[in-house]
């Protein structure tokens, strides 16, 4: 699996995750497969953390997806994947998340963070038993740029 992210995107995930911190920020990541099974975010959606306990875990605001499943009935673009962050802790997977795949067909970017951003983050797909294998990320200039 591999994972495209554009840069002002990563910048947004970037200043979401020092804004939460110490809690755990959480985003969807929005887009297209290509032909070539390349996951092109072509942009993220802030969520609220809902979770019971956001300093240790992560839920997304129900009403966020709720939302955007709608929105994007009228587009060719889907939800890919979702983004958290573990503070000043590791960019994988741990147990809880392995425990909480609920969608096999989700991509995740996970990042470690401080009240300064994301110091590291990594791409990951649900394996085919259990927990997560490795997926490739790249960061990407956007699209749009220059002067014209």
């Amino acid at each position: 699996m591999h994972l495209e992210l554009q840069e002002s995107d990563y910048k947004k995930l970037n200043e979401h995750a020092a804004s939460c911190w110490p809690e755990e920020a959480c985003a969807l990541l929005i887009g297209l497969e290509t032909a070539s099974g390349i996951r092109a975010i072509s942009r993220i959606e802030i969520a609220r953390n809902i979770a019971s306990d956001p300093q240790r875990f992560f839920e997304v605001d129900p009403a966020c997806r709720i939302r955007l499943e709608k929105e994007l009935r009228q587009r060719d673009e889907y939800i890919l994947g979702i983004f958290h962050s573990h503070p000043d802790g590791v960019a994988r997977p741990s147990d809880t998340d392995a425990q909480r795949i609920y969608e096999k067909d989700m991509s995740w970017l996970i990042a470690s963070a401080d009240n300064e951003g994301i110091t590291e983050i990594g791409a990951f797909h649900p394996a085919t038993k259990y927990g997560f294998d490795n997926a490739r990320l790249t960061i990407r200039q956007d699209r749009k740029s220059g002067n014209g």
